[in-house]
This record gives C-alpha cells, sequence and structure tokens, in this order.
C-alpha cells in the first residue's frame, strides 16, 4: 500500500512538472514580437517653402498715343525692331500745322510792331491811353503765346520712342486718322523685366527684401535661378488677401516673355537643429500625438515606448518635434503602426548586420 501511494505521488509530481512547462511555453509562444527598423534622431535644418505662380511684367510697357490730330504720313518702324529713345516711330501730317505757324508768325510780328509802336508814343511822346498801350501788349503775348503752343504741336508730328525698348505691336496704319489720346504703338523694354506674384497674407513675415527665390519657366523647367526678393507691397488686396511681391529678372534673359507664368518657390522658415521626422511615424491616440522609440524592459528585452510629442512646423512629408524626443533616441520607422506601448520588438537591422558579421567571422 506504501508503495502505490508511492507511486503516485511521483505520477503526480511528474504531471505537475510537465504542466507547469507547457504552461510556461505558452506563454512564451503568446508573447508577440514586431519586426522594426529604427533610426537615430538628431538634430538637422529645418526649411519650409511656399511655391507661387507669378506672371513676368515690366514697369516699361506704354501704349504710346498720338497728342495732335492728323493724318499718319510714315511709319519708321516695324513691329518687333528695336527703337532708340528718342527715334520717331510715326510721322503725322503736319502741313496745316506749317500753315497756321506761317499765319501766326505773320500775326505775332504784327502784334508786336503795333505794341512796340504804342509803347514809344505813349513812354516818349505821352501820346495814346495806357489801356491802348497795355492791349496792344497783351494781344502780343497771346500772339506769341498762341505761335509756341503750334510749335510744340509740330513737334509731336513726330511720335517717337519714350525709352529704348522693342516696338511690340503697331496699332495704326499709313493713311489713318489720329487724335490726341489715340494709341500708335506699344513698346515695351527689355531691360526692365520682373516677376510679380501674391503672397498669402499669412506669410507676411515670412518673406523678407532680399530673400533667395527659386524660379523657372514651363519652357525650360530644367534650369533653376536663384533671385532675390527686390518689393515687397504694404498693403493686402481685400479681395484675394494676398500682398505683392516682386522679382526683378537679369537682363541676359531675352527668351523670357511679358505675361509668361513664372514658377517660384519661396522660402517661409529656417530651424536650426531642429528634430525633424516623417509624418507617418506620428500617430494620433487618445488626442494626443505619439512616436514610438526603441528601448529595453527590466529584463533586457527590446520593447517598444510610446511617446507623447508636440508638434512644430511642416513642409511635405516632414514636421518639426518641439518637444518629446531628444538627441540620441532610436525612433520606430518601419513597423511603427503595428505597436502598443512596451510591444516588444525585433530590430530587423541589428539582426541582418549580426548575421553579416557572423558570416565575414566564419
Amino acid at each position: 500500500m506504501k508503495n502505490f501511494q508511492t507511486a503516485i505521488i511521483v505520477i503526480l509530481t511528474f504531471g505537475f512538472l510537465y504542466a507547469c512547462e507547457t504552461e510556461t511555453a505558452e506563454v512564451e509562444q503568446a508573447v508577440k514580437t514586431v519586426n522594426v527598423e529604427t533610426q537615430q534622431v538628431e538634430p538637422e535644418i529645418f526649411e519650409s517653402y511656399l511655391q507661387q505662380v507669378g506672371t513676368v511684367t515690366t514697369n516699361r510697357d506704354v501704349r504710346v498715343s498720338s497728342e495732335v490730330s492728323g493724318r499718319i504720313v510714315n511709319l519708321n518702324k516695324e513691329e518687333g525692331e528695336q527703337v532708340q529713345e528718342g527715334e520717331r516711330v510715326i510721322k503725322v501730317d503736319d502741313r496745316k500745322l506749317q500753315q497756321e505757324i506761317n499765319r501766326l508768325q505773320a500775326t505775332t510780328s504784327q502784334a508786336k510792331e503795333n505794341y512796340e509802336r504804342l509803347k514809344r508814343l505813349y513812354e516818349e511822346q505821352d501820346i495814346g491811353s495806357e489801356i491802348d498801350y497795355l492791349n496792344a501788349k497783351y494781344a502780343y503775348e497771346q500772339n506769341l503765346a498762341a505761335l509756341e503752343s503750334i510749335r510744340v504741336d509740330l513737334e509731336n508730328t513726330s511720335i517717337s520712342a519714350p525709352f529704348t525698348g522693342i516696338l511690340e505691336t503697331v496699332l495704326t496704319e499709313v493713311g489713318e486718322m489720329v487724335s490726341p489720346g489715340t494709341p500708335v504703338f506699344r513698346l515695351i523694354s527689355r531691360q526692365s523685366k520682373k516677376i510679380e506674384l501674391g503672397v498669402p497674407a499669412r506669410f507676411a513675415g515670412s518673406v523678407d527684401l532680399g530673400d533667395m527665390a527659386e524660379v523657372w519657366f514651363d519652357y525650360d523647367t530644367e534650369t533653376r535661378y536663384q533671385l532675390p526678393v527686390t518689393f515687397i507691397g504694404n498693403t493686402i488686396d481685400p479681395m484675394n488677401r494676398t500682398f505683392t511681391v516682386e522679382i526683378d529678372l537679369p537682363a541676359e534673359l531675352n527668351q523670357v516673355k511679358i505675361d509668361m507664368i513664372a514658377n517660384v518657390r519661396l522660402r517661409t522658415e529656417r530651424i536650426e537643429d531642429a528634430i525633424v521626422v516623417g509624418e507617418e511615424y506620428v500617430f494620433q491616440k487618445g488626442g494626443k500625438n505619439v512616436v514610438y522609440v526603441s528601448s529595453q524592459d527590466e529584463q533586457g528585452n527590446p520593447i517598444a515606448v510610446e511617446r507623447v510629442v508636440s508638434l512644430g512646423s511642416a513642409y511635405g512629408n516632414n514636421i518639426v518635434i518641439r518637444n518629446g524626443l531628444a538627441t540620441g533616441d532610436e525612433l520606430v520607422t518601419v513597423g511603427a503602426s503595428y505597436l502598443q506601448d512596451g510591444s516588444r520588438i525585433v530590430n530587423v537591422e541589428d539582426e541582418q548586420s549580426q548575421m553579416v558579421a557572423e558570416q565575414e567571422s566564419e
């Protein structure tokens, strides 16, 4: 009987030990691990940009108008030709003005002689009245002023270029009648082209004079120009809530045309020594922003630790972490979306590096 009891105790003992081993194996099997990759957090320069579309304009794009009435008798230049400042482009018939000048010259000479005669008689011989002498004086001065006015009109029959530029469009033809205010040609300067664009008002404190902008045009997207901001408007357009920014174009960009579209990229922010991560590594949990970093539990097993972070500026796929991460932290990247706080992890990169090291040692 005693031997039977001993046998029962042995059997129960072995059964208990087997059950404990099985339970331990099941617990270990229940601990799931996630394969991940990490990157070490290092400070870097963060820059954000604003890309806008601007229009090529110029301060010297004018429609020159006639200042006199008459018929066009000559066109000295063709469209597309360069015209020097002061060079005559169009000639208006001046024959009537020449005749009017001849008439006024005779009238003015007569008025002058009459004025001088009455002046001598009044001053030297006390003949005549002062009013007659003054009326003669005023008549002479009026005729003289009319003569000078006609001479100005005569000069204006030669319509010249107000500055050196390209004759973009001729708006009249030989034989056509013009009057004061009639546009006759359009002149554009090649030397004063600029890009004008509207920047949203929220960036008013982000753009300064002299900031370098990246500029390119659709006809050559491979070529980029680094050009400084040369003008910033002081008012906000109430219609679209933007302010004007201008960028002068160098004179050698002859292929750039007025009213051409320009692509402009302006830097709006620069932060030195910023902690920057990809937005895909930041998750929303319980109304907070969290990331996962690699750490160890009490037994030295690698685990993922959840960190609450505060976010700063963002550009593209990158975002600045203001608080919650520090230099040297191992940020979980690949596999982060499968993690919870305290999840066991396996760094795939570390395992691969270890396998390569073992193979090299063999």
